[in-house]
């Protein structure tokens, strides 16, 4: 399977604008057309942007895989054509040579396909079976063709059948190729033995590829939208995960049907207006909760699962790398890419609303890898996400003084404060009354039912003017904070965070306790030496002996125990590590380097300086007092300290 060219065939004819784009039609002799350019897709569309670089990180492997594996074959040509020379010289077992002509052939095939091909291009590094949806019409909608693998088209409920299908085409033809590979191999060490050898390769497949023989395969990438993952092909995809067939979901989670009108799908969050849903005043939105899609993915044999967003630049390129590599089973990339016209949000703000989805607790990033251990607490990963330990991450809210001047206020990040600039929640919020009972909606959660009798919730924002405002939410915006408290809960229980507080709660108390006891000990002996001490002046002022007094033993602290609580007060009590000093704030160039790789030690904030806000990194307040030192924390502060752009981390 061989890459498509690069450049347009150009034929004779004339040759003719399209739309005044860069993309050029030729014309042949026989009306055929062949083109080439980018996406179709709405302008700053979150999916063209994910797949732009799901595409490019797998060519930039895959050429990499290439260009090592033709040196590779034809060093093993070469020997072999030796090999076959020095036995047509003995005279020796015609079988064998004729076997090794066989392999050579089949080798020297594959040499031709990864140099060049029938293309010039090489092998492609993908084949991509896309789900009808926005990114199959936006790909495929005349003039556009993105794509220079090879792509086809599926209805949306067969992706991940139609995938497999190619995936075990593909795997056939390379059973042909990696049984001549480990027979020249074979053949070299004088090992081949046609009465072990020959049965074992005629049942060759995919499921005895080596790590290294699957890692030369093209990737089958299977892409979808809500309707292909979520709902109406999830059966397919979850008879998918519960193979072992290697093949690469991508999720494109839009949150709505983009392509047919925006209806609400179950990737929907609760309380969004949706197209060809109910709407108006009168409706609350969606009502019910959204499928966690990634969850269930993960919780199906040995699935890697990658939920992010391309804003994380750094959690999305790391994952989608290591996602793009694993051939150890089924693997699913979700990816939160808005759309401009279902989200209600414009052209340019795709980047800062994902951003903004995972801050506020809407769409949390993480990876489950099942090699990472046994435990569901070794192979779920929550990093990427800021403040984990928290409910809330904190931002920075700007707003005008009554001055005039830019004054700051931190706030805890809600999933309100995401939904407030979203026109599909645009109706659940309205200015607070001025007579209103009104409660910060973080606080208003955690209420009693009787208690939250006659209050408003409300969040804070810069409204007209940039002052500061109270806007009201609605009960369903209070369901939906709720929600997705919920499931984010849920993430940090998945992930252990539950345990590692049990567990410094726990070397808190054996601290306390210690104290404690050796308080206690302390107190004893010096009551013992008071008791000495007048025992002493008794005996000395008596005619006769002394009396004897009882004999006490003062016992040390138990080895064992004494061990423990230090051990673990030294893991709990909260050293410093690192540190931003004030004086050097600004110097920041907010370089992302620590707030993104170390999201529990570092968040963003911003500051004033001589009269404008600027965006900088922060250590978070009281971190030190909650969180565990380790000696690989040790090492990751210290290398995001090296990397810091403007040195001012410490």
């Amino acid at each position: 399977m061989n890459a498509l060219p690069n450049a347009p065939q150009r034929f004779t004819g004339d040759a003719t604008e399209a739309g005044g784009d860069v993309k050029r039609l030729f014309l042949d002799r026989d009306n055929y057309y062949a083109m080439t350019g980018g996406h179709g897709a709405c302008r700053g569309c979150g999916e063209a942007t994910a797949l732009r670089l799901v595409v490019a990180i797998n060519h930039a492997l895959a050429e990499r895989r290439r260009t090592g594996h033709i040196a590779d074959l034809s060093a093993l040509i070469d020997r072999l054509h030796d090999k076959r020379e020095a036995l047509a010289r003995d005279d020796a077992d015609p079988q064998r040579r004729e076997r090794l002509t066989r392999t050579l052939a089949v080798l020297e095939r594959r040499l031709y396909d990864f140099e060049s091909g029938p293309t010039g291009n090489g092998p492609a590094g993908a084949a991509i079976v896309n789900a009808t949806g926005c990114s199959s019409v936006y790909a495929s909608t005349f003039p556009s063709n993105p794509y220079t693998d090879p792509w086809l088209n599926s209805l949306f409920q067969d992706t991940p059948a139609v995938a497999k299908g190619v995936f075990e085409g593909l795997s056939a033809d390379a059973a042909r190729d990696f049984r001549a590979l480990r027979t020249a191999k074979l053949e070299l060490e004088d090992q081949y033995d046609p009465a072990l050898h020959d049965a074992y390769f005629r049942t060759f497949g995919w499921a005895q590829f080596s790590p290294e023989e699957r890692a030369l395969m093209p990737v089958v990438l299977g892409i979808g939208g809500d309707g292909a993952t979520y709902d109406i092909g999830f059966g397919a995809l979850s008879r998918l995960l519960s193979t072992a067939t290697p093949i690469k979901i991508v999720v494109l989670d839009t949150g709505a049907y983009s392509n047919t009108g925006g209806q609400a799908s179950t990737a929907s969050f609760l309380a969004q207006d949706s197209d060809l849903a109910r709407f108006g005043s009168a409706h609350a939105g969606k009502v019910e909760s959204r499928k966690e899609l990634g969850l269930i993915a993960a919780f199906h044999p040995r699935v890697l699962v990658v939920q992010t967003a391309t804003a994380l630049q750094n959690h999305f390129l790391t994952n989608a790398v290591a996602l793009l590599s694993s051939n150890d089973g089924p693997a699913v990339l979700d990816i939160y890419t808005p759309c401009q016209a279902e989200n209600g949000i414009g052209d340019e703000a795709a980047n800062g609303r994902a951003r903004l989805a995972v801050e506020s607790r809407m769409y949390p990033v993480f990876v489950h890898d099942p090699r990472r251990g046994d435990t569901l607490h070794e192979r779920l990963s929550l990093e990427g996400n800021p403040e984990v330990e928290r409910d809330w991450a904190t931002a920075t809210l700007e707003y005008a003084g009554d001055d005039g001047t830019v004054q700051l206020l931190d706030i805890p990040l809600t999933p309100a404060d995401f939904a407030l600039r979203e026109g599909r929640f645009k109706k659940h919020f309205h200015p607070l009354a001025p007579d209103a009972d009104g409660v910060p909606l973080h606080d208003y959660l955690d209420l009693s039912a009787d208690a939250r009798y006659g209050k408003t919730p409300y969040v804070q924002a810069a409204g007209s003017g940039r002052r500061l405002v109270r806007l009201a939410v609605s009960a369903a915006i209070v369901d939906l904070t709720l929600e997705r408290r919920r499931n984010w809960r849920a993430l940090q229980y998945l992930a252990g965070l539950n345990a590692d507080r049990l567990e410094a709660a726990h070397a808190a108390e054996l601290q306390s306790w210690q104290q404690r006891y050796e308080a206690a000990t302390s107190e004893r002996e010096q009551s013992l030496d008071q008791i000495a001490r007048a025992m002493s002046e008794l005996a000395a002022a008596a005619v006769g002996p002394p009396p004897i007094g009882p004999s006490v033993t003062v016992l040390p602290p138990a080895p064992a125990v004494a061990a423990a609580a230090t051990a673990t007060a030294t893991a709990v009590a909260g050293r410093a590590l690192v540190s931003i000093a004030d004086d050097v704030q600004a110097c920041c160039t907010n370089c992302k380097t620590c707030y993104q790789n170390l999201p529990e030690i570092f968040a963003k904030t911003k500051i004033v300086v001589r009269g404008i806000t600027q965006e900088v990194a922060r250590v978070i307040p009281g971190v030190w007092d909650r969180i565990t030192i380790t000696p690989d924390l040790e090492r990751r502060i210290a290398r995001a300290a090296a990397d810091c752009d403007a040195e001012i981390i410490k």
